[in-house]
Formats: C-alpha cells, sequence, structure tokens
C-alpha cells in the first residue's frame, strides 16, 4: 500500500513538472522588434482568445519586455499586450521614402545635386544659398530635387522649408537718383576685388524702386578706384549716363543708339591725342592717335558705353563700357552674353537711365 502511495506521489509530481515546464515564462531584455504583417493585433493575452487591445501596422516598431512561447509581450505607445512573434523581427526595415511634393530652401552656401542618393554620385547641378528647390521624395537623409530642367538628389542636411528673407533693396534710400527711372547698380566687397554684384531696377509710378534683375560680374582686374589711370586695370566709381550701344552683330532689341562694328572701328586710348578717349574711323584718323583699342572683338558681340570721362581728360582713362566677360576685365564691367542682352533690351532712354559703381560700403554716398 505504501509502495502505491509513493509511485503515484512520484506521478504527480512528473506530471505537475511537465505541466510547469510548458507554461514557463521566459523574461527578455527591452529590445525593439518591428511588425512583418500588414497588421497586427496586439491582444491582452498570449493567445487568439484574448481581446485585442490595439492594432500596429507593417514596419511599426514595438518594444518586447518578455516572451512565452511563440508570444511576445509588447509595449506600444502607453499600452502593453501580446502579440505573436512570428510576425516580428528585430530587423529594422529600410527608410520609408516619401512623395509629397514641397518648396524648400538651400541653406549652404552652395549644394550638389547628384544623381543618386550618395556622395559617390556624380554631381547633375550646383544650387546657391537660398535658392528654391521642388523636393518630391525623401529617402533617409537626401531629398529628391528639382532644379530647372533637371533631376536628382541632395543632401535634406542642407534644406530648409524657411523661406529666407528678401534681400534689402540697394536703389531704395539713394538719394542722387530722384530724376531717373532706370537704375543699374554694379557693386563690390571692397577696393581690390574684380568681382562684382550687378542689379538693375526700375522706378514704378509710386516712385518706389522695383528689382530686376540681380546676377554677377567683373569690373577692373584690380577692382575699384577713385583716381582713374589709364591702363591701371581698375574701374571708376561713380555715377554715369548710359552712352551708345554697339556690339559685332545686328541690334539686339535695344531702344538706345545703336552702332554696328565693322572692321574700321577704333577707340583713342592715346592720351597725348586731341581725339582721346573717342570712337573713331581708323581709316580717316589715321596719323591722328598713336593708340587705339580695336572694337571688333569678340567681347564687343554686345554691349554699351558708359559715360566716363566725357570731359576727356588726358591719362584718367577711355574705353570704359559694359561688355562681355566671363572674368575680369582691364577697367571695364562684364558679365554674361545673355545677362548683357537683358539690360539691353530692358534700357530705355526715355527712362533716363543711370549706372552707380561702386564698393558696397560707400552706396550711401550716392
Amino acid at each position: 500500500m505504501g509502495k502505491r502511495i509513493f509511485v503515484l506521489l512520484v506521478g504527480v509530481m512528473v506530471l505537475f513538472a511537465g505541466f510547469h515546464s510548458v507554461n514557463t515564462v521566459q523574461a527578455a531584455s527591452k529590445k525593439t522588434k518591428y511588425v512583418t504583417a500588414s497588421t497586427l493585433n496586439i491582444r491582452s493575452g498570449p493567445g487568439t482568445s484574448y481581446k485585442v487591445v490595439i492594432t500596429v501596422k507593417k514596419n511599426q516598431a514595438v518594444t518586447v519586455t518578455q516572451t512565452k512561447g511563440s508570444w511576445d509581450k509588447v509595449t506600444v505607445g502607453k499600452k502593453t499586450g501580446w502579440a505573436s512573434n512570428k510576425y516580428l523581427t528585430t530587423k529594422k526595415p529600410a527608410a520609408k521614402a516619401t512623395t509629397s511634393t514641397k518648396t524648400m530652401y538651400v541653406t549652404a552656401s552652395t549644394l550638389n545635386v547628384r544623381s543618386g542618393t550618395g556622395t559617390n554620385y556624380k554631381v547633375v547641378a550646383t544650387v546657391k544659398k537660398n535658392q528654391s528647390l521642388k523636393v518630391s521624395q525623401t529617402k533617409g537623409s537626401w531629398s529628391k530635387v528639382t532644379v530647372g530642367s533637371k533631376t536628382g538628389w541632395a543632401s535634406s542636411k542642407y534644406l530648409t522649408t524657411k523661406k529666407p528673407a528678401e534681400p534689402k533693396n540697394l536703389a531704395a534710400g539713394l538719394k542722387t537718383v530722384g530724376k531717373n527711372k532706370q537704375l543699374i547698380l554694379v557693386t563690390s566687397n571692397g577696393y581690390n576685388i574684380s568681382s562684382a554684384e550687378i542689379r538693375t531696377f526700375e522706378k514704378n509710378k509710386k516712385g518706389e524702386w522695383i528689382p530686376v534683375l540681380t546676377t554677377t560680374g567683373h569690373i577692373g582686374k584690380y577692382g575699384f578706384t577713385s583716381n582713374m589711370s589709364e591702363g591701371g586695370k581698375k574701374s571708376p566709381i561713380g555715377k554715369f549716363t548710359i552712352g551708345t550701344a554697339f556690339g559685332t552683330q545686328k541690334n539686339p532689341g535695344t531702344k538706345l543708339p545703336y552702332r554696328k562694328i565693322t572692321n574700321d572701328d577704333v577707340w583713342v586710348d592715346d592720351p597725348k591725342s586731341k581725339l582721346y578717349n573717342t570712337w573713331q574711323s581708323k581709316k580717316v584718323t589715321k596719323g591722328q592717335w598713336k593708340s587705339a583699342e580695336n572694337m571688333n572683338v569678340p567681347a564687343y558681340k554686345y554691349g554699351f558705353v558708359i559715360d566716363y570721362n566725357t570731359k576727356r581728360v588726358p591719362n584718367k582713362g577711355s574705353a570704359i563700357f559694359f561688355h562681355i566677360a566671363n572674368s575680369y576685365t582691364l577697367g571695364c564691367t562684364a558679365t554674361s552674353e545673355a545677362n548683357v542682352v537683358k539690360v539691353l533690351k530692358w534700357l530705355d532712354p526715355s527712362k533716363n537711365p543711370v549706372i552707380i559703381q561702386t564698393p558696397i560700403k560707400e552706396l550711401s554716398n550716392y
């Protein structure tokens, strides 16, 4: 009888031990898992018979604190429940691309737009600070942008949705342009700098200066000067009227008086000549000067005369023009052909146009 009781007790203990082992809850250190199913029910207990407390979507992150068989205890926000670990993975899903189109602005001084999402891809365009871009997609830390007719990828780190402040209207407040309705401003950041900013403005009926064109350009190799000399390779500061337009090609559409350049045209730069700082015929004036600039050159395909040294003071500089160039000049002001043509088409002698050239810090003198 005692032996039967002993065997029975041992059997009960084995059965209990087996039952206990099946239902053991394994404590797990907290870790993040991601949902692999399109939707996943989080239940109040480890089984499909328990009620659903929340539903999560594919790729959503959950925090796992315990595992019980094929079920994980998870936390989603402020709610805790159980989810089938068949539909959970520790592998983080790839960054999801977004496709809403929005306008963003460049915060870097220059920003490369590349053919793919990485610095190893080739540059397809370069944009400048404050330029606006259309962003159609984001992928990780890169944004798909459109620049004119080109599309590529730019680092999102250098883009913002905040529109930059409007640039200061440099023409507003000038004291010497009351009788002028068109204005060209050529400014630099100092005296010994050959690069310049070129801005054009037109006065509206209210007397307000409205910006028309803003671009970059070039002045003399050694920058601006208030004391010009012949051959000094510097550009004069001051306020000047606009003279004759010229070019080796036909009139591009300017309202200014236009003179077509021929092989016979020269600009006299001999300070000892009575024809100093004037446009002349080489044949007609032969022997009246020892030095003159040939006008029939590519830089003068289009341009206009800046009325500098109209009293023709010897050695004070000659042949000061607004013309085509992609680098420093010998004393003229220059920009791209496209910009020169734009300015020529815009200029209207009936609006009394003038050009002011100065370092930016001295603009208030005008």
